[in-house]
């Protein structure tokens, strides 16, 4: 499948292309506040190759009309938690964004092991991992069920057996579409959900984002402010959008933030996202 987009096809959020974000390397953050001040909870989001700037060509100009208002919260499971493991893409992608879209779609065996993808980009090292890559390995393998795959949710060293693989086989994503940063993400966001499709950004999280309490959680107020001390960066799932912000679903367990979700302003996302894209279709 061609990765080359035009904004057409941004519009239909059905084709594959390689996004990007240039944020700094994510190590770990500190834990909810019900934890430990010492402990922490682990991101995981790293730069791709190329990144889809505020007025990047693939930016939604002239976009067509959208509800007010939609949500792809019918679709979802229980958020899940990547533990202490720097996997918050493949948590992200395989698990939140594909569960909606198999739902969505009808399709069965999910929720899907992000350990599939993440396994096989570090390799026993765990530094995190991009959006790029792993949608390399959604489109072209496909990515195996919890069900299947006997390493479980934390293993990043194991490789995936030739039987994980050949059961990859039938959870492919057809592609995926960048979003513009900046200015340009509400229009890409609104399109993206309004068509079905669940968006994955990349954001930087810092210190208040880990202690967040449930109001606000809830009330599209959250926004870092100055000396809130950078943890790395973090991959999470935008599910929903109303006038006021976005709702997002995290991987830090429901323990965390409202209960396991969180509300986005518009302006969050405008200052603080570095990277979005629109998780294309299963392939049936």
């Amino acid at each position: 499948m061609s990765n080359t987009l035009s904004r057409a096809a941004i519009a239909l959020a059905v084709v594959g292309a390689v996004g990007a974000m240039m944020s700094p390397i994510a190590t770990a953050a500190p834990a909810h506040p019900l934890l430990s001040k010492t402990q922490h909870r682990a991101n995981g989001a790293l730069p791709s190759q190329h990144r889809v700037t505020h007025n990047n060509a693939l930016a939604v100009h002239a976009a067509p009309r959208v509800p007010a208002s939609a949500s792809l919260a019918q679709y979802t499971v229980s958020p899940g938690d990547q533990g202490q493991v720097g996997s918050c893409v493949s948590w992200a992608i395989d698990f939140t964004a594909m569960s909606i879209l198999e739902n969505e779609q009808g399709i069965s065996g999910h929720p899907q092991a992000p350990m599939y993808t993440y396994a096989q980009l570090a390799r026993g090292n765990d530094q995190g991992s991009t959006p790029s890559d792993t949608f390399d390995i959604l489109t072209s393998q496909g990515v195996d069920t919890m069900s299947d795959y006997w390493q479980g949710n934390f293993d990043y060293t194991t490789q995936p057996d030739a039987n994980e693989r050949a059961n990859a086989a039938h959870w492919k994503l057809s592609g995926y579409t960048p979003i513009s940063t900046g200015s340009g993400i509400k229009a890409g966001v609104q399109q993206a959900i309004a068509n079905g499709l669940p968006v994955a950004i990349s954001i930087p999280v810092y210190e208040s984002f880990e202690r967040i309490t449930q109001q606000q959680a809830t009330d599209y107020s959250y926004m870092p402010t100055s000396g809130d001390q950078y943890m790395g960066g973090h991959e999470i799932t935008i599910i929903g959008y109303d006038s006021n912000g976005v709702r997002v679903q995290n991987s830090w367990g429901t323990n965390w933030g409202d209960s396991g979700f969180i509300n986005l302003s518009w302006n969050y996302l405008a200052n603080q996202v570095e990277e979005a894209n629109a998780v294309g279709k299963l392939v049936q």
